[in-house]
């Protein structure tokens, strides 16, 4: 790493505020003075100065004419700033190698270069000031109107053109699979198979799990719709009919039996489904889920499973693009 975390002394955190807060005047002092030089050099802007703002233009002459001189001063005391911070960065060890301060901070040593398209990069000073008091707390950036309204603006950006991205993509996408290439095989054989012993695990927990929940959701109602079956089958039954008719103990016996029959029903298809939440129930419903499985997957070739698997996937990722297209930014700003 060649960087490190930009350390202070806390003992020169108040010099160097008050440096920082110096600079950014001195700039944008300067930044004001060379505007002013290049509508004086203008001859056009220089009469039309004259013309509306006379005293102004009496005052500045002097610095007109001797700009190079003043800009001279200013570019000392940059050049001054500079030095200072780099000596403190070196002893600080901010930067794994000494030299690396002017690199880090190109934009300060080519500002210092008296010429006009140098001259324009002193902008990034402030930039880099503000990012500095910003980073050592004593201001607070993200409570200024105009970053709230440069990071609303680029987050207006951003996802449009992410969004954009994103959506042709999915479309190149969605063009291929259209084309007909060999999508289900490939799902089967990369994605499928080899998380099969996952999905049969899952499937079969699931089954047991629903057939559990639902049997005791339902249990009274399944006793219910045993008794009537039975009742139903028995009366209709012309053996049972003729049992009733034997005097004196018929229609006990047909009463017995229907009891019999009924909780000899119940008791086995409760038996069933209890047995259903043991794990000795649990291997054989893997063992079916799998065979399940293996069953579909041997229909890869199936014209009609094609379709299917292309359909879907066009569908997910129609599903993607519309989701995709929202745009969140109007939710996050207002």
């Amino acid at each position: 790493m060649y960087i490190k975390d930009e350390k202070y002394n806390p003992r020169l955190d108040r010099l160097l505020v008050l440096v920082d807060i110096l600079m950014v005047m001195l700039v944008l002092v300067n930044l004001t003075m060379l505007a002013l030089q290049v509508n004086f050099e203008n001859a056009r802007m220089s009469s039309l100065i004259q013309q509306y703002i006379p005293q102004f233009y009496e005052l500045y002459q002097p610095v007109f004419q001797n700009f190079l001189l003043i800009d001279g001063v200013f570019v000392t005391i940059f050049l001054t700033e500079l030095s200072l911070r780099w000596l403190i960065a070196v002893v600080n060890k901010t930067y794994h190698r000494w030299f690396f301060y002017p690199f880090v901070n190109w934009y300060e040593v080519l500002g210092c270069i008296p010429l006009g398209s140098f001259r324009v990069l002193r902008v990034l000073r402030i930039v880099a000031v503000i990012i500095r008091l910003n980073r050592m707390k004593v201001i607070d950036i993200r409570k200024w109107y105009l970053y709230q309204l440069f990071n609303k603006y680029l987050l207006i950006l951003t996802e449009e053109i992410s969004d954009r991205v994103v959506v042709n993509i999915i479309e190149g996408v969605q063009a291929e699979v259209k084309t007909g290439i060999p999508l289900t095989g490939r799902i089967i054989e990369e994605v499928v198979l080899p998380r099969k012993a996952v999905l049969v695990d899952f499937i079969a927990h699931r089954v047991q799990l629903v057939m559990k929940n639902q049997y005791e959701a339902n249990r009274d109602e399944l006793r219910e719709s045993i008794y009537a079956a039975v009742s139903a089958a028995i009366q209709q039954n012309e053996n049972i009919q003729l049992l009733e008719a034997v005097p004196l103990v018929g229609k006990a016996a047909s009463s017995a039996l229907q009891q019999s029959v009924y909780d000899i029903t119940f008791e086995t298809i409760n038996h069933i489904f209890e047995k259903f939440s043991t794990d000795e129930s649990r291997v054989v419903i893997e063992k079916i889920t799998d065979g399940i499985i293996e069953a579909i997957l041997m229909e890869e070739e199936d014209s009609k499973l094609q379709n299917t698997v292309t359909e879907m996937v066009l569908h997910s990722l129609d599903l993607v693009k519309e989701k995709v297209r929202v745009q969140q930014w109007k939710e996050k700003i207002k």
